[in-house]
């Protein structure tokens, strides 16, 4: 059934360029009278670092995420590695 139906999935951000935010989007509900309790920022090494910006410059890319300004260091960048057996 998925392979008589593929086209109807979205493989790249580019296939969900036309995807309105309204039906599906992830805010941070951040309390203003809360002090945020921020993780101790963590270095990644080269290779991840990489990795973590291309996909990063997709989805700006794809509009599907847009840069905010915090004034404390939230979370650190966790890497979810692609299982390629499909």
């Amino acid at each position: 059934m998925l392979a008589k139906n593929h086209d109807l999935f979205a493989w790249t951000i580019a296939d969900m360029s036309r995807i309105d935010p309204r039906i599906i989007s992830h805010k941070f509900a951040i309390c203003k009278e809360a002090k945020p309790l921020s993780q101790k920022k963590r270095k990644i090494g080269e290779e991840k670092r990489l990795a973590t910006d291309q996909e990063m410059q997709k989805l700006l890319d794809g509009g599907f995420i847009r840069e905010v300004q915090y004034t404390t260091w939230l979370a650190n960048v966790v890497l979810v590695k692609k299982n390629n057996g499909q």
